[in-house]
């Protein structure tokens, strides 16, 4: 199961992040605003791939990090 983390600054804007590393269940966070190139989350930088997980049913896709 994933771990999930909000950063709620008031911005309605909000894009789903997965922080996936190796065989490690994935990090899922809510980024609100614009997506940035990189996401510093425990001590480490999370570089945006490019990548997203498709949700279906008219959801937006999740945007994929991987570490740095």
């Amino acid at each position: 199961m994933a771990e999930y983390v909000v950063d709620s600054t008031g911005d309605n804007a909000a894009h789903g992040v997965d922080l996936v590393d190796g065989d490690q269940p994935p990090v899922r966070m809510i980024v609100h605003g614009d997506l940035p190139d990189t996401i510093e989350h425990d001590g480490r930088t999370w570089v945006r791939t490019g990548d997203a997980e498709d949700q279906g049913d008219d959801a937006p896709p999740i945007s994929v990090y991987r570490p740095a």
